[in-house]
């Protein structure tokens, strides 16, 4: 008896060191994605970033979309930055269905960068736009965030 009950007591403590464990773990998870979401939210903090094309594109035809970015202190535009976007389907930060990896947008001059993608099928799309300044570190372009909306319709909805 006293053996099924050191058994018992073994079991009882494992599981709730489990449970611990695993609950522990959720809220590290959900507290580095809240924070992860916060620093995304933040204004850029050296430049200013704006779309330059419609943000409503046709599903199943490659949209270009342009962004000109300006350096936040002269408000002159910014050359020679690295423009990496990163595209999701869905609003911002809610379905983390990305398309591919980091596309390096391409310099179109005046301070516009373009990148092309593919809008598989009707609805919200999602540029994530880092920016990494001439002359700055990798770790700007977290500094440098700005999320885009794109909206894709079936030709002929609202095209004319």
């Amino acid at each position: 008896m006293k053996q099924i009950y050191s058994i018992s007591l073994f079991v009882i403590i494992g599981l709730s060191m489990t449970l611990l464990a695993f609950a522990f773990t959720q809220k590290a998870e959900a507290q580095s994605m809240m924070g992860m979401c916060s620093m995304m939210n933040k204004t850029p903090k050296d430049v200013t970033i704006r779309t330059a094309s419609p943000q409503l594109v046709k599903a199943g035809q490659e949209a270009t979309i342009t962004l000109l970015i300006k350096d936040k202190t002269t408000n002159k535009p910014l050359l020679d930055a690295q423009v990496q976007v990163m595209i999701e389907r869905g609003p911002s930060m809610s379905t983390m269905d990305m398309m591919g990896s980091m596309i390096l947008a391409q310099e179109i001059g005046s301070g516009k960068y373009q990148v092309k993608f593919m809008p598989d099928k009707e609805g919200i799309y999602t540029i994530h736009t880092h920016v990494i300044p001439d002359g700055k570190s990798m770790m700007s372009m977290m500094n440098n965030h700005m999320d885009v909306g794109i909206i894709a319709k079936q030709s002929g909805k609202i095209f004319k």
